[in-house]
């Protein structure tokens, strides 16, 4: 416990060790130096892939914070064997400059994943760092399969010869490396000291041709962080530098390489700490893309307190696009979501799909309703495309919720898989919408005004949803607006706001509030019964005088008849 061990002390040093890409509590000392001599004496028996040192310091609220102070790995074993992971997609790349954008990067990561995880290298690392480039090219198992691998992928693209498309990736990756030797020779390159990137981008701009600013501090980055030789060490040191103020070019660059290490599977693994299943792996990805990751199990909350809110807001641009390609990646994969029990798989998969679901939306769109859909053929008995039109009626009853099922049908309408099977989209579309009474698609128990924003969402999102054709949309259009109406009329929902027995300044101010705080469709029918009977109000005669009739105080009657006409203007409305 570490309050225990610090009763004498506010500081304490864990000492860790490295064993299948986790970091586990080995031992600890009450000073850094005695910790970091146990450390180096446990690396010398070779029974670990690395030891690190972590300070625990014991802050005057009670809270501790952790701070790695020193880590090294053991020395790397020969790479005997080292394969590429076979891929199927690849970007097509025609300038050297698309190499290192963040879909080529991603391509690198996925093809070399098992040597890159060996070596402990991000993508950025490996193509900004001479020698960590020239040392994968020359090992045999590897960089051939990987140029022959990519090749064929881009010339069946193409149309092109994959020898021809293999002479120019190896063209193109002799220019990467000659640009990297010649960075790793000029004299002229700074040092990363402290934690101000900025600073390396203005002294670079210095000397450097502005197409070049980017790339030569990426190759003063990848020298500092080659030093660190685990995933945790170099992503604090990212999140060290990593400073919301600085100026905007440094703050991408950093976004960049945060985005590679989360691309690296077992980097992820290291950040998110253990989780039980897949399922529960995927939900962690969402809400770390998400910003609001809970982590407690994670061996980086500190550096995960610093990254959260900028995920949140948004900032962290490819960082957040790596999380969610992973994430869609091992969705439409075929690991289980619940190795451990098979008979919790679909339960499994209704966790992971409902968590997707957002106020704004499906997280991922399109991608994402491609990808549940791929996932929940392996839930079925039909492969192929019948599986597939199978599955799209199985996500909705999995689902059980309509706004759910609306967004995912036509998100997957608009998908590149979602064109071969609309027949099925339409048809779930319409048995959703197609219903007799509001309460199949609001929960029955639960506010008026909740029942009518609900409906309202969906109406919104098959009206700003492409992917079906244009009549059917009005169809389904048109129905949810008979569902709306009938309720609105049938549970006398425009007569109880407008009451004859109220003053009429109350019955204006509710109906004008009631339309103004959108609950309904704009330009639908059900719009239409409040909006007439608004008015209606207001043209009757001597309405404002009305309105103000029973206030004695002018100053009083001119601020009601103000916040009369502000409500007007919300909802559209003019008295004259």
């Amino acid at each position: 416990d570490v309050y225990k061990r610090q009763a004498h002390g506010r500081a304490s040093f864990e000492i860790q060790v490295s064993r299948g890409n986790h970091w586990i509590m080995e031992d600890y000392r009450e000073t850094e130096s005695a910790a970091r001599a146990v450390a180096k004496k446990i690396l010398a028996k070779h029974q670990y892939e690395g030891v690190r040192v972590v300070k625990n310091w014991l802050r005057g609220d009670g809270v501790v914070t952790e701070t790695v102070v020193f880590v090294e790995m053991a020395s790397a074993q020969p790479l005997v064997n080292v394969t590429i992971v076979p891929i199927e997609m690849s970007p097509y790349c025609r300038k050297t400059e698309e190499y290192y954008r963040l879909e080529s990067r991603g391509t690198i990561n996925r093809l070399f994943r098992k040597y890159l995880e060996r070596v402990y290298l991000t993508p950025t690392e490996l193509i900004h760092n001479y020698k960590a480039l020239k040392k994968i090219q020359a090992v045999e198992t590897l960089f051939p399969a990987a140029v022959d691998r990519v090749a064929t992928i881009q010339a069946r693209f193409a149309g092109e010869e994959p020898r021809d498309r293999r002479d120019e990736v190896y063209r193109a990756v002799a220019r990467m490396t000659s640009r990297a030797r010649e960075a790793d020779e000029h004299p002229g390159l700074p040092k990363l000291k402290g934690d101000d990137f900025g600073k390396i981008l203005a002294k670079i701009e210095q000397f450097a041709a502005p197409d070049d600013v980017n790339f030569y501090s990426l190759v003063v980055l990848s020298r500092d962080l080659v030093e660190r030789r685990s995933w945790l060490a170099k992503l604090e040191r990212l999140v060290l530098l990593t400073d919301p103020a600085q100026r905007v070019e440094a703050f991408a660059l950093l976004d960049g390489v945060i985005a590679d290490l989360f691309g690296v599977p077992s980097a992820l693994q290291d950040v998110l700490g253990v989780q039980r299943n897949l399922a529960e792996a995927l939900c962690a990805i969402a809400d770390l893309y998400d910003g609001r990751f809970d982590n407690e199990r994670s061996d980086a909350r500190g550096q995960l307190a610093i990254l959260s809110p900028l995920l949140a807001g948004g900032r962290l641009e490819e960082t957040r696009r790596a999380l969610l390609e992973r994430l869609l990646r091992q969705l439409s994969g075929v690991q289980p979501l619940n190795r451990h029990d098979p008979s919790r798989e679909r339960e499994a998969f209704r966790e992971v799909a409902r968590r997707l679901f957002r106020p704004d939306g499906l997280m991922g769109g399109a991608d994402a309703a491609e990808a549940l859909t791929r996932r929940f053929v392996l839930l079925g008995q039909a492969g192929g495309q019948a599986g597939l039109r199978q599955a799209v009626g199985g996500v909705v009853v999995t689902l059980a919720d309509p706004l759910f099922s609306v967004t995912y049908l036509l998100e997957l309408a608009a998908s590149p898989l979602g064109a071969g099977l609309i027949a099925e989209i339409l048809a779930n579309l319409h048995r959703l919408i197609g219903v007799p009474d509001i309460n199949f698609l609001a929960p029955a128990a639960s506010p008026v005004k909740d029942k009518l924003l609900r409906i309202t969402r969906i109406y919104e999102v098959i009206a700003s949803t492409g992917g079906v054709p244009d009549g059917e949309r009005a169809r389904l259009l048109d129905r949810l607006d008979e569902v709306l109406s009938g309720y609105i009329k049938r549970e006398g929902v425009i007569e109880r706001l407008d009451n004859p027995s109220a003053p009429l300044r109350d019955r204006a101010i509710r109906l004008l509030e009631f339309c103004a705080a959108r609950v309904l469709p704009p330009a639908s029918k059900a719009q239409a019964l409040a909006r007439e009977r608004v008015v209606a109000l207001l043209r009757q005669p001597n309405f404002e005088e009305r309105c103000v009739a029973d206030i004695s105080s002018p100053a009083r009657g001119e601020e009601v008849l103000r916040n009369l006409h502000a409500l007007m203007a919300r909802g559209g409305f003019r008295l004259h």
